[in-house]
């Protein structure tokens, strides 16, 4: 028989059991629970690290983008558009794609960059990262021009401009802007900066032979003196169609590769088009590039142009998709209508305006006494006068001119001696003076004779033996007195230039103010009655209309279609482009 004291501790031994079962089963389920955990922290862990991993890749894939993006010669294309199962190293699981494309075709500044980073497990692609960015080249350079540059109203600028000097804006210029002064009604969608705030040199700033630079390490296919309804196409990769001298270019020219002119280029004819090959300027030109009158011209790659680069006021449909560098001067044109010959285009300083309805005959150029006038090209045949010459022009000046301000003169290249000269004298009268070096003769012609506000056409006439004759609309003013030093005193001749609305000097203090038209320069002596009505034939030595409207032309940068490779003096391959840098404008991760 229990008694109660056996009961009591039966009971007791069965809840101290209960409570160690108890006991370890809290403990068991802590364990496991604190198991569980450590499992899922580890796991979240890895899942972390292989995230971190990817996202790293995939900011790599963007820099490998940015790079051969800054850098097109590396690649075949024109830009690089992206490659599948990159890897940061040899034998990892962990890859990524890239994918590179100009969302929009025409803004070839701006380029869409896809990058996904994953790594390979069994087979299957886990830990995906997606990074999607926009890359924009800075700067984009569609310009650049090493002296003060006007950029008309009918100049559209896609892209930066760099102006060594001042630059009178008249346009639009969708881009940044850095120069060493900036004026005019034009604007800029970017920003205006100092010319010391681009960090971009002259392509070829470190090549001491730049012709011998190319026609050594390429294939050359040499020219004549002009060319015309030609198609060149290189037979090698890169080939350059080579003229040692001036080159006229006539119609319907295409050159597939790099023209190199060792001289001045004169483009005449329509429908030319010059196309860049791979890592090589479009055009190289030792001289000046001058286009006349012509409807369509497309270039598209690098322009590089040591001298001048001229756009006659009446051409159109002249394009430049690349890069337009102009060590000189970039403006227009007045062509010379009497010229068979290259090289008589008159460059415009300071911008004269074109009055197409406001000429004595058709249109006219105004000068307006501060900064304004026309140069042709130094030359030694062109406008050489000698013997019997006559000089023709018509005018409409402004009530107040400078004393020796510049009709028409003919100096020597630096300026210092006339050849002959048409200007204002110092007198009081402002008499029109006419110079054979420093010989004067004044021509009984002042300027209240012809400030009234109308048209005045205004001729002398020389004849061998020294004669001098002055004409004022036609009617005779005064002949030379036969005992005058001055008939013994023939014009110089020689190398040298043009001016028009300048004298030889081109200083500010001697230009003329005022309208001029119809500027004809003949080596003959005209007779009476062809100076009522002067007659258009062989002996006109120079014959500028002056009838021009404005020029239409396109500027659109393509830092990829520009890019080329040089070897400087060291010997060391460089890769130039008119992108010096880029930024990412955005990065979303998907």
């Amino acid at each position: 028989m229990i008694d109660n004291r056996t009961k009591r501790c039966q009971a007791r031994r069965g809840v101290a059991l209960l409570m160690v079962l108890i006991l370890i089963m809290a403990i068991t389920v802590v364990s496991l629970g604190f198991i569980s955990r450590c499992d899922v922290e580890l796991a979240c862990g890895r899942n972390m690290l292989l995230r971190s991993q990817m996202d790293y890749l995939a900011d790599s894939g963007l820099e490998h983008a940015k790079g051969l993006i800054l850098h097109p010669q590396e690649v075949a294309s024109e830009y690089w558009t992206g490659a599948t199962d990159q890897k940061l190293i040899n034998g990892s699981n962990d890859y990524y794609d890239v994918t590179v494309e100009r969302v929009d075709p025409t803004d070839r500044c701006t380029y869409q960059i896809t990058c996904d980073a994953y790594r390979v497990n069994d087979g299957q692609e886990i830990g995906h990262s997606r990074l999607l960015a926009e890359l924009r080249l800075d700067p984009c350079l569609g310009l650049w021009a090493g002296a003060d540059t006007v950029l008309r109203a009918d100049w559209a600028l896609d892209g930066d401009v760099y102006c060594a000097g001042t630059l009178t804006n008249r346009s639009t210029i969708d881009g940044d802007v850095f120069s060493a002064a900036l004026a005019g009604p034009g604007s800029i969608t970017g920003s205006a900066q100092g010319t010391a705030d681009l960090a971009l040199a002259w392509p070829l700033t470190d090549v001491t032979d730049t012709v011998a630079h190319f026609t050594s390490r390429y294939g050359i296919y040499t020219l004549a003196g002009t060319l015309g309804n030609l198609t060149y196409g290189p037979s090698d990769p890169i080939r350059v169609a080579y003229r040692n001298g001036d080159l006229v270019l006539n119609s319907n020219v295409t050159v597939d590769g790099m023209l190199l002119v060792d001289g001045s280029l004169t483009v005449r004819g329509n429908g030319n088009r010059i196309t860049a090959g791979k890592n090589v300027p479009a055009l190289y030109v030792t001289g000046d590039l001058v286009i006349e009158d012509v409807d369509g011209l497309s270039i598209e790659g690098l322009v590089i142009v040591d001298g001048r680069v001229g756009i006659n006021a009446a051409a159109s449909n002249i394009g430049f998709l690349g890069a337009l560098f102009a060590r000189r001067l970039l403006t227009e044109t007045a062509l010379d209508a009497a010229s068979s010959l290259a090289g008589q285009s008159g460059f415009l300083y300071g911008a004269p305006t074109w009055r197409p309805a406001g000429g004595q005959s058709g249109g006219a150029l105004e000068f307006d006494g501060l900064d304004d006038y026309m140069q042709t090209p130094d030359s030694d045949k062109d406008l050489q006068l000698s013997g019997d010459y006559t000089l023709s022009v018509r005018l409409k000046p402004a009530a107040a001119q400078k004393a020796w301000a510049g009709i028409v003169c003919e100096s020597n290249p630096d300026g210092t001696r006339n050849h002959w000269a048409l200007q204002f004298y110092s007198d009081a009268l402002r008499e029109i003076v006419v110079c054979h070096d420093t010989a004067k003769w004044l021509t009984g012609i002042a300027l209240g004779d012809i400030d009234d506000g109308v048209w005045h056409h205004v001729a002398v006439v020389r004849k061998l033996d020294g004669s001098m004759t002055s004409y004022l609309d036609g009617i005779q003013r005064k002949t030379i007195d036969p005992n005058d030093p001055f008939k013994s005193e023939g014009p110089r001749s020689g190398m040298g230039h043009l001016n028009i609305g300048a004298d030889r000097t081109a200083l500010a203090e001697y230009l003329y103010a005022g309208l001029i038209d119809e500027v004809r320069i003949y080596d003959r002596a005209l007779t009476v009655g062809e100076i009522q009505t002067p007659p258009d034939d062989l002996s006109l030595e120079g014959y500028w209309k002056l009838d021009e409207s404005g020029s239409e032309m396109a500027i659109a940068a393509a830092p990829a279609r520009s890019a080329i490779v040089v070897w400087p003096a060291s010997g060391q391959e460089r890769h130039w482009s008119p992108a010096a840098g880029a930024f990412f404008r955005s990065v979303r991760r998907n």
